[in-house]
């Protein structure tokens, strides 16, 4: 029973770390551009289309099921990487992320609100949907700040909160919190790392991103279940 409790929560980063070495095979395969034509490219995107593909690809990535599928996050990471130093212009697009998270968050906490989400459940988005579902009738709308690191996440919880009819003034104050603590780090980060960032996205650092998560989850079980002994 303890293996089978274990295996469901690593759902989520089982599948995850499955779908990156997918990406990661095929990058190597089809010959995919280095770092550096990465960084290249991303910078003559952003001057030749400017900001709103930052904003687009955010707004996106924060809709509930439609950012599984759409690279938002690596268009922002890109357009953080492509400001170089220009503090302005890290601002600005640090503004727009979160301008364009809390409302796709907003449209995803509707979504669950007036139960258009069930029209999504058939992409087998129904468990993941149940399992925040309960995840915030215990935790509260603490779980947003657990959650808001990954848009994908934040998805589910936004939804979630609507399902459950949280007071939406409450979810917005909660929600704007998480965003801007997340969207500060994240900006902070790929900042002082500059195109160095893109290594995080290596093999290396990636399977040791994993490895911590994991670790962790299977931690959390089995320490809750030695203490219910």
């Amino acid at each position: 029973m303890r293996a089978k409790e274990i295996l469901k929560a690593l759902t989520i980063p089982l599948i995850a770390l499955l779908i990156y070495f997918i990406f990661y095979i095929l990058w190597l395969i089809l010959g995919f551009p280095s770092q550096e034509e990465i960084a290249a490219g991303a910078k003559e995107l952003f001057s030749k289309y400017g900001l709103w593909i930052v904003f687009v690809g955010a707004l996106i990535e924060g809709l509930l099921l439609f950012g599984n599928y759409f690279p938002g996050g690596f268009i922002i990471f890109l357009g953080v990487i492509a400001a170089g130093k220009d503090i302005t212009r890290v601002l600005q697009i640090l503004i727009l992320v979160s301008l364009a998270f809390f409302i796709s968050y907003t449209i995803n906490y509707f979504i669950g609100k007036y139960g258009w989400y069930k029209l999504l459940v058939k992409f087998g988005l129904s468990k993941l949907i149940e399992k925040y579902k309960n995840k915030l009738e215990k935790q509260g709308l603490s779980l947003v700040f657990f959650t808001y690191w990954i848009p994908s996440f934040a998805s589910l919880t936004a939804t979630s909160a609507g399902i459950l009819r949280i007071a939406f003034k409450k979810f917005l104050i909660y929600s704007a919190f998480g965003i801007i603590v997340w969207s500060l780090f994240w900006g902070t980060l790929i900042y002082f790392l500059g195109q160095a960032a893109l290594e995080i996205l290596g093999l290396k650092f990636v399977v040791i991103f994993f490895a911590i998560w994991i670790g962790f989850i299977i931690f959390r079980h089995l320490y809750k279940k030695s203490s219910l002994l």
